[in-house]
């Protein structure tokens, strides 16, 4: 997703590596497992969404290098109230360099000797040459050791600014209520995404099964709804949510769909249904009702 109200572009980071698997896959070469902890505290960056895949794909590359069968890639994303990665001094400086991408192995890189050869394609962004293309675009490298061994490579991008897009992404405190998006129908998922976090919710998002169970892993009960599309790839969202009772134990349910509620069949006790298409003021009032009622 971009716009371009003043010669400049943003792009929604989230979105677009939870939406990159198949892409790493082609670019390392081979079948490598990876994990993915999006962060809901990320907004837009002021980078074009093909440059942040660009850049993504150069980090997993760098990345996959000391990775063999027992290991794999996590792909990570961290914005405004999210830790600072390495030595905060360093990334004090780096000024609007606010949201990351970290890449790395999960377990301890294997021996020099013993490491898998990773072909690079053609044409594709060297070390340097992603270091420089970062510094172009206002953002910076950096190479974190990690304690376990290996290295950490992060990505400083700098977010959207007032000035260029009319829109300044909403920073969410930790004591926001967090929502689990799941929506396959990029254009919708970006709507509303961009509603919820307006009227201050942090929004986690993802797009199919699999993005949607790692992100109940990760976030755990800290997500207090989940709003799912009832028609997801390879999955109802009804069995979807039944697969995120375990993690997200405390979590209301409100289920979109642009069928009519009769067609959708029985819904999981206490969920809720909203038909597409739905205006904002539907929508936040929804889900304002079904945190309310969590609560009691």
């Amino acid at each position: 997703s971009q716009s371009s109200s003043s010669g400049e572009s943003w792009s929604d980071l989230n979105q677009i590596v939870a939406r990159a698997e198949s892409a790493i896959l082609q670019a390392v070469g081979g079948s490598v497992s990876m994990r993915f902890a999006l962060s809901p505290n990320v907004a837009r960056v002021g980078v074009a969404a093909a440059e942040v895949q660009t850049l993504l794909l150069a980090l997993c590359r760098e990345a996959c290098a000391p990775l063999d069968s027992t290991r794999r890639l996590v792909i990570e994303t961290r914005g405004l109230n999210d830790a600072e990665v390495g030595d905060a001094a360093l990334c004090s400086n780096v000024g609007t360099a606010r949201a990351r991408v970290i890449v790395r192995a999960e377990r301890v890189p294997t021996p020099a000797s013993l490491r898998k050869v990773v072909s690079m394609p053609h044409g594709q962004l060297t070390l340097p040459e992603l270091e420089a293309s970062l510094q172009q675009l206002g953002g910076r490298l950096e190479l974190v050791p990690l304690e376990e061994g290996g290295v950490a490579f992060v990505a400083h991008l700098p977010y959207v600014s007032s000035a260029s897009s009319g829109r300044m992404p909403v920073a969410v405190g930790a004591t926001a209520d967090v929502i689990l998006l799941v929506e396959d129908e990029p254009q919708v998922q970006a709507v509303t995404t961009r509603i919820l976090r307006a009227f201050g919710y942090s929004v986690i998002t993802a797009h199919n099964e699999r993005t949607a169970l790692a992100q109940g892993e990760q976030h755990g009960a800290a997500i207090r709804l989940i709003v799912s599309d009832l028609v997801l790839p390879g999955v109802s969202g009804t069995d979807l949510v039944r697969r995120l009772r375990e993690p997200c134990e405390h979590a209301r349910v409100l289920y979109m769909s642009g069928y009519s509620p009769e067609h959708v069949g029985a819904l999981v006790e206490g969920a809720s249904f909203l038909r597409k298409p739905f205006t904002a003021e539907e929508l936040v009032r929804t889900v304002r009702e079904l945190l309310a009622a969590s609560i009691h």
